[in-house]
């Protein structure tokens, strides 16, 4: 028997794990504590913006979508954001999601600008579809003791796993046509094994580091 299940209630979609006691998953845009860090959210304020260079129309391919808060940080902020999630899964959950965020006054023109496309991210880079950005925030290998992570990251790590084809996807975003790769990562570990440029940039905090890459077509532009 599986240990995970996929069910439905009045709130919408959820992944519930039957062998651990944690609260199920879900995919929810309207929750108070990611409403109110959207309310403060700003360019300059929010890392991932920064990275970015977030501004109204910019082009986003999110490669490895999950739950999406960071894309709809970023739709919030002007963006135009496809989603690219390969797990029917979470599939399910981020458009149920969506869906819910229509109507919502705050959220509404953010999840507008938000397309969910069922793929896995090399077939969408492949498809000769044209982005400003690449935004890449694979699962790495779950840390240990203090430096774990918790919650809906740590639910996500045990249904997804690690993404074995992390250093595939970098490599085959260098060499798209935009103008910006950003890989997120945790702050410390989750080291690439490729040998790959070096980042042009760097955002981080104590969680995570956002890396700017040059794409190798476009080497010199920033």
């Amino acid at each position: 028997m599986s240990r995970f299940r996929l069910a439905r209630d009045e709130q919408g979609y959820y992944l519930d794990d039957i062998f651990n006691r944690q609260k199920p998953l879900r995919a929810n845009f309207i929750e108070p504590a990611l409403l109110t860090r959207l309310g403060r959210a700003g360019k300059k304020s929010e890392l991932v913006a920064r990275a970015v260079r977030s501004e109204s129309g910019l082009r986003v391919l999110d490669c490895t979508a999950g739950l999406a808060r960071d894309s709809l940080i970023l739709a919030y902020l002007g963006c135009q954001v496809t989603l690219c999630e390969r797990s029917p899964v979470m599939q399910c959950l981020l458009a149920d999601a969506l869906e819910r965020a229509q109507d919502h006054e705050m959220l509404g023109p953010a999840v507008s600008r938000m397309t969910l496309v069922p793929s896995d991210a090399i077939s969408m880079l492949d498809s000769g579809i044209e982005h400003d950005v690449v935004y890449l925030d694979p699962m790495f290998p779950e840390k240990e003791g203090s430096a774990a992570v918790r919650g809906s990251m740590q639910y996500l790590q045990r249904f997804l796993g690690v993404d074995e084809d992390t250093d595939r996807l970098l490599e085959t975003a260098l060499c798209m046509h935009c103008d910006r790769v950003v890989l997120k990562r945790p702050a410390k570990g989750g080291t690439l094994h490729s040998e790959l440029p070096e980042p042009i940039h760097v955002f981080k905090n104590r969680n995570s580091r956002f890396e700017v890459y040059s794409p190798i077509r476009k080497t010199g532009q920033s």
